[in-house]
């Protein structure tokens, strides 16, 4: 069991859509509810990605997201397709396969305009954008700007911060190994292993008192760009050597 920390924390639930692990989205959810907590849910308008099928369709998830938004849950556009079309270089994944990054800024901003008329269609409008595989750059974010989604959640710095009239609510890959400042914590409920999820609820537990939500993260003072930027460079390779110590470890 992790010791109590002092910084403030944001639940981020990624990879919602009508083909999720309702299931173990419901484990999650019965979690949140016992302990007051409203997390982020990263929602796909239109999902094209098969890897995303964990399920049959749930004809009842767009009902059922308004019924969580309305008790308080936050909605955020989780990409339009969340298909990835080819690779593009982003401000923080750096050459990776992306929706966004690399395109023309027009490119982006039709299918920007297109996730965010999907889910204004059913009900679930929102100024939060959350880019795929953490693959977005600057014309994403004008694009974002240009549609009044006005928050991002992702970056790697400390605090927030604002890129091209964006603000960025930083986000943590590896929460187990968070120092310092804000920690948003990224679950994929349809894939997090259940074995482990005692981890996630006893340390959530321990500091429930700093847990917050999304809006009040966007109230966070922020921090200039480029103190957020050497920050993310640092953290940049800090998770890049960590990624590489747990393949390692797990080819051996």
């Amino acid at each position: 069991m992790r010791k109590k920390v002092n910084y403030p924390i944001v639940i981020r639930m990624e990879d919602i859509c009508p083909t999720m692990d309702r299931e173990k989205f419901e484990i999650f959810r019965k979690f949140f509810e016992e302990n007051g907590i409203k997390p982020l849910l990263c929602v796909v308008p239109d999902n094209k990605d098969p890897k995303l099928v964990k399920a049959r369709v749930d004809l009842d998830f767009w009902a059922y997201m308004r019924r969580l938004k309305s008790d308080g849950y936050t909605i955020a556009m989780y990409g339009t397709h969340h298909l990835a079309s080819g690779k593009g270089v982003g401000l923080i994944s750096g050459t990776s396969a992306t929706e966004y990054a690399g395109l023309t800024y027009e490119s982006q901003l039709k299918k920007l305009r297109e996730g965010k008329h999907l889910l204004s269609k059913y009900g679930l409008d929102t100024e939060i954008f959350v880019a795929p595989n953490h693959s977005y750059d600057r014309n994403t974010l004008r694009a974002c700007k240009k549609l009044g989604l006005n928050y991002i959640s992702d970056g790697l710095s400390r605090k927030p911060y604002v890129l091209e009239g964006v603000k960025h609510i930083p986000i943590s890959p590896a929460w187990k190994m968070h120092r310092h400042g804000l920690l948003t914590m990224c679950i994929n409920p349809s894939t997090e292993n259940l074995d482990g999820r005692e981890t996630i609820f006893e340390f959530l537990r321990d500091n429930l008192y700093h847990v917050i939500s999304f809006e009040e993260a966007c109230q966070l003072k922020t921090s200039k760009y480029f103190i957020a930027r050497f920050q993310e460079r640092m953290n940049i390779r800090r998770y890049i050597r960590i990624r590489n110590a747990q393949r390692r470890k797990a080819e051996q």
